[in-house]
């Protein structure tokens, strides 16, 4: 497995200009981390030829891109595309990190309707054929759905391009219905993980680096390892200031968990 990060922890201090995009990608090169995921909103004022020539430069990180999208918006569509094409100048292997929809579930407590799911795979089956085009994997994170949902979504698409970005600590702390991520995990296909996204929770609430807590983080990446999972673990601890000291001492975690045994990063 390959261990990386999301610039969406620095987002406020690139907000405040007290850090800069160049600056994330060298501290995670400078920290032997091997994949950076550029979330939309969290890149300065990059574009996406900017985005492209910093990938150039530093070939030996996978960068991956995540967008907020909506699957409710017939806009949605446009924005989605731009993004895939993207994707697929940023790395070899392109990963593109969705969401299903922007507020509904936030906003009135509630899963989708069945109209809603309908809309929903529709469109994701349009992304999936778009995809295709330009081989790039798409994953379908679970954000505040049950991850019974979200696999629905995905098994009816049925494409190899279409997968789910796998977050743990959103079934423990955000998600509509709470879930047990070891539980969630054995319900997956190793081929239908595109990415996972790593946090750590405490009764519930986001932490701003990864300890112990609600989620076991050793039996979770040991399951990941021991079902032939190779990608990305990209850690993505609650944002806020002294980011770089929170990835640290999340490695220095994750690192004296296998003190006494082989580690699943490369």
């Amino acid at each position: 497995m390959i261990l990386g990060f999301t610039t969406a922890l620095f987002e406020k201090e690139l907000k405040d200009k007290e850090i800069t995009l160049r600056d994330i990608v060298e501290f995670g090169k400078e920290n032997g981390l091997e994949a950076i995921e550029l979330r939309e909103g969290c890149v300065e004022d990059y574009d996406g030829e900017a985005l492209c020539g910093l990938a150039e430069r530093y070939k030996t990180i996978q960068f991956t891109y995540a967008i907020k999208n909506d699957c409710l918006d017939e806009r949605d569509e446009d924005r989605v595309r731009r993004a895939i094409e993207l994707s697929r100048r940023l790395s070899g292997k392109p990963i593109l990190r969705l969401v299903c929809d922007g507020e509904v579930i936030k906003n009135e407590k509630r899963r989708y309707t069945g109209e809603e799911k309908s809309r929903i795979v529709s469109r994701l089956k349009t992304y999936a054929d778009i995809a295709s085009l330009h081989r790039v994997m798409l994953g379908l994170e679970n954000a505040r759905e049950p991850m019974e949902d979200i696999k629905y979504l995905i098994d009816r698409v049925d494409s190899p391009f279409m997968g789910i970005t796998f977050d743990p600590g959103n079934l423990t702390s955000i998600a509509i219905e709470k879930g047990d991520p070891l539980k969630a995990l054995e319900s997956l296909e190793v081929s239908r993980i595109k990415l996972v996204h790593l946090k750590q929770t405490i009764n519930g609430e986001p932490q701003t680096y990864i300890c112990k807590g609600d989620i076991d983080i050793k039996e979770l990446l040991d399951r990941l390892n021991g079902m032939g999972y190779e990608g990305i673990i990209c850690l993505e601890p609650k944002a806020g200031k002294g980011c770089r000291e929170a990835i640290k001492s999340s490695i220095e975690y994750i690192d004296k968990l296998y003190e006494k045994s082989e580690s699943p990063f490369s």
